[in-house]
């Protein structure tokens, strides 16, 4: 009696949080909202990318609806989700680093995980974009467990929509949204259901099913769920799998940026339009019947081993070589039909964060994505907000040059170097002539080829608000840039005025803002990445060696840009101690998907339903750009025609028996492998690939360490700053002192 009594307390409890729930005053089965990724093919349209929160919930598609996975004990007469208070949840990617998110948390005795993968299948209707998933659920305890797998479909998601008709397939086996394949199950299920209103977590809080099997709501609300009863004995496991079509025989919409908000811009298109966007291909219910989750799963990986896994590293900490490939994956989906959007959904494109997303692309060998980025400036040159900004022409010039050096690709040079050229006489135009200056937004017009009618003014210093030491530090960066393009391209006289402009770009500012390098905007730029001033010496090493380790604070990227460019200064610490207390910090653990800190556009979340804070764009380009560009010079770096190598890795992993290895790492001098290999009381460092720097590599070792470096039995002496290697090197013999 008692027992009985003890479980219908649990289960009016569960209904109690569950009805709040749904009426939106509570979280016990709604997504929580604190953590999420989208996942899905890079480069495409925005509405096209799934988004998948830490608790394993998943939207396939933007604007659609969400799916869950909860789990009925019968014997505890409780249900069991991911999101409650109660239920611990653990999440992460797979080995690699692959945007392939797994979470697992425990129902009682039984563990439950479940993983999400995003590939475009070639089908007879075309290419489709389509969600699998898959539960395993494991057995614990002593002896055999009766449970339920639920797995639910709600308009309230992850990034979800109104579902105004829902019903089950005859076999029992799908739920279709308005008529089109919304979830396929793999194996039979013991029950479907479907409620006209947003109510299927009270029925799975009592281990039941709504009657219907098909249902319409004006206003959008049908839920449902297919119910699979299972018998668990201890340390068995049973898998099931689903798929989920992304936006079949729907229109996925482009963004329609609103181009009046001066802080953000809104978007205006609404998910599912009737008309307009781009109609997906719907191969019908057999076909997805058909597909093998296992082999959706091993598409998934390929896809992001060619994506992220062009370089490889093996480092003694697994976050970093997990954040390097993670990143890029993000970096990657940020990419929207060309357009290196802030995050997907919240931002339209913002030169400053998009030349980085670039620069990780480059660094991470993905020159494809890179160069269509390079594209979209061009074509763009002023983004973001609804008015020009004084660093963006410079940025634009900057990642010219950055991908020269990167690619060395003498066409691409000389296809884009008539705008380089444009750009560069638009920064001399604004700089040494009298203002009103007059920008065209969308073109490289400007002054008197600026047409009147869509003209703007481009006022000197206005970057987030008027910060002109970060504006003229990308002006002297990019007008440097195009002296470097028009040499490359055998342009003598235009490289002689690109100097001299240079030159006179550079006294000012050092007259200006010599004296105070490190003071707001200047210390997010002034080394890393502008290169203004010497690394290694004089009042920019000066000012920035003492900056050291930089803890997280409210906007991302900041902290992380000060600690960059004391890592160039020469401070080992500002590099690894800075990366292991952001690597630390919630966000960062696992998905490394670091928001902006701040509040941030919104963009088109005020469409979805959802539960997510539309302020909060995660992960954030420029955000977890700066962790990225940091981890990679931490490891690797170039100083003119110098590569330097370990200047920002903790002291432990010099003697560290992991080792480390780097391979086809991209360098301004060609591709980088590099092998650490500890033994006894050195190790030896194996220079490969095709890396040749003109003026060699130098290896930055600790001091404290007393190390010993000889090349071929030949000691080599140290400088101030590590261990000079001549260009060809190719290995090194390493001895500590006692």
């Amino acid at each position: 009696m008692m027992q009985s009594t003890r479980v219908r307390i649990r289960q009016i409890v569960g209904l109690c949080l569950v009805a709040l729930a749904s009426a939106g005053g509570g979280q016990a089965l709604d997504p929580r909202g604190e953590i999420h990724i989208p996942i899905g093919i890079a480069n495409t349209l925005d509405s096209l990318k799934t988004f998948v929160e830490a608790e394993g919930n998943f939207s396939p598609g933007v604007g659609t609806y969400g799916v869950y996975f909860w789990l009925y004990d019968r014997e505890e007469d409780r249900l069991f989700a991911p999101t409650m208070e109660d239920v611990g949840c653990e999440y992460g990617l797979p080995e690699g680093g692959g945007l392939i998110p797994w979470s697992r948390w425990r129902a009682g005795e039984v563990k439950v995980k479940s993983e999400v993968c995003h590939v475009l299948c070639d089908c007879p209707a075309g290419a489709a974009h389509v969600v699998a998933a898959r539960v395993e659920l494991r057995g614990g305890g002593n002896r055999p467990r009766q449970v339920s797998l639920y797995i639910a479909l709600r308009p309230l998601g992850p990034a979800g929509s109104d579902v105004r008709g829902l019903n089950v397939t005859d076999a029992g086996d799908a739920l279709l949204v308005d008529g089109k394949t919304a979830l396929v199950a793999k194996q039979q299920p013991n029950d479907a259901g479907v409620a006209q209103t947003d109510t299927i977590g009270q029925y799975a809080t009592r281990g039941a099913m709504p009657p219907d099997r098909s249902v319409t709501s004006d206003e959008g609300n049908c839920s449902g769920a297919l119910r699979f009863d299972v018998t668990l004995e201890p340390d068995r496991s049973r898998l099931f799998e689903f798929v989920c079509p992304v936006l079949p025989g729907r229109r996925a919409v482009r963004h329609q940026w609103d181009g009046v908000a001066e802080w953000a811009q809104f978007d205006l298109a609404r998910p599912n339009p009737d008309d307009g966007g781009v109609l997906q291909p719907d191969p019908g219910l057999p076909y997805y019947r058909a597909l093998s989750v296992r082999n959706l799963f091993a598409e998934a990986r390929e896809y992001w081993s060619r994506l992220t896994g062009r370089v490889e590293l093996h480092l003694p900490d697994v976050r970093w070589s997990e954040a390097f490939a993670a990143i890029t994956g993000h970096a990657a989906m940020a990419m929207n039909e060309g357009a290196p959007d802030v995050a997907v959904v919240n931002y339209n494109v913002f030169n400053r964060d998009g030349v980085y997303v670039a620069n990780i692309l480059q660094k991470a060998g993905r020159m494809d994505l890179a160069a269509e980025a390079i594209d979209y400036f061009l074509a763009h040159p002023f983004n973001g907000r609804s008015y020009p900004e004084a660093d963006n022409p410079g940025q634009i010039l900057w990642g010219l040059g950055e991908h020269w050096r990167f690619t060395r690709d003498r066409a691409w040079l000389e296809e884009v170097y008539p705008a380089a050229k444009r750009l560069a006489a638009m920064i001399r135009y604004y700089r040494t002539t009298e203002g009103p200056h007059w920008v065209q937004m969308d073109a490289l017009a400007f002054g008197e080829d600026a047409p009147a009618e869509v003209r703007r003014e481009l006022k000197p210093g206005r970057c987030d608000g008027h910060n002109p030491a970060y504006t003229e530090a990308f002006d002297l960066a990019g007008v440097r840039a195009a002296a470097l393009l028009a040499r490359a391209v055998g342009k003598s006289d235009d490289a002689a005025q690109y100097d001299a402009l240079a030159e006179n770009l550079a006294s000012q500012y050092d007259r200006v803002y010599g004296p105070n390098l490190a003071e707001k905007y200047g210390s997010y730029c002034v080394l890393w990445p502008c290169r203004l001033y010497p690394f290694a010496a004089g009042k920019a090493h000066e000012q920035f060696k003492g900056l050291g380790p930089q803890k997280p604070e409210s906007w991302r990227y900041f902290p992380l840009a000060r600690a960059h460019q004391s890592l160039l200064a020469g401070n080992r610490e500002a590099g690894y101690e800075t990366l292991d207390l952001h690597l630390d910090h919630p966000q960062m653990r696992r998905w490394y998907a670091f928001d902006e800190g701040g509040k941030s556009g919104s963009g088109g979340w005020g469409h979805l339903r959802t539960t997510w804070n539309g302020n909060v764009a995660m992960p954030h380009g420029w955000a977890v750009a700066a962790v990225h560009l940091l981890l990679r010079d931490c490891l690797v770096y170039e100083d003119g025609g110098q590569v330097v190598l370990f200047a920002g890795i903790p002291e432990s992993w010099f003697k560290d028996p992991a080792g480390i290895r780097i391979r086809n790492l991209p360098t301004h001098f060609s591709s980088l492998d590099a092998v650490w290999e500890v033994a006894g009381r050195g190790a030896t460092l194996r220079l490969d690939g095709r890396a040749a720097p003109p003026e060699g590599f130098l290896l930055a070792l600790p001091q404290s360490l007393r190390p010993n470096v000889s090349i071929a039995g030949k000691s080599i002496e140290a400088t101030k700053h590590g261990f000079l290697l001549p260009a060809g090197t190719r290995q090194a013999r390493i001895q500590f002192g006692s």
